[in-house]
């Protein structure tokens, strides 16, 4: 009885361990070319990863391993998906504007003004 009572709780913590752990690393298709922070990424699947303490939040490309940003990110509203990539639109071009994961957000991340800006895009990774 023991034996199975440890593998019941092993088995317990394996799994919540992969759920929080599939809860801070979500994947986005973005089907355009971005700029952010003065580099430019290419279309593809981005990851989204947040660290443990839920403060840091990096954005990843699946193919391009130098293709790579990290913020901070401060409390949020909910939203209904798990993760939401928001651009701004100017003409052909997107700018990142923020990422969420669950109740954290980025700052603005681009620092243009509002001015020009035809359209918001957010994608997320429902």
């Amino acid at each position: 009885m023991r034996i199975s009572l440890k593998s019941l709780l092993l088995t317990s913590v394996l799994t919540f361990a992969t759920t929080a752990f599939a809860a801070d690393l979500l994947t986005v298709n973005v089907p355009f070319t971005f700029t952010a922070m003065g580099q430019t990424f290419p279309a593809g699947h981005y990851d989204i990863a947040m660290n443990s303490n839920h403060c840091i939040v990096t954005l990843y490309s699946t193919t391009d391993a130098t293709k790579r940003l990290t913020w901070l990110v401060r409390p949020a509203d909910a939203r209904n998906a798990a993760g939401v990539v928001t651009f701004n639109e100017l003409g052909p071009n997107y700018t990142l504007k923020n990422i969420q994961v669950g109740e954290r957000i980025t700052p603005n991340l681009d620092t243009r003004t509002n001015r020009g800006v035809s359209a918001t895009t957010s994608i997320s990774n429902q």
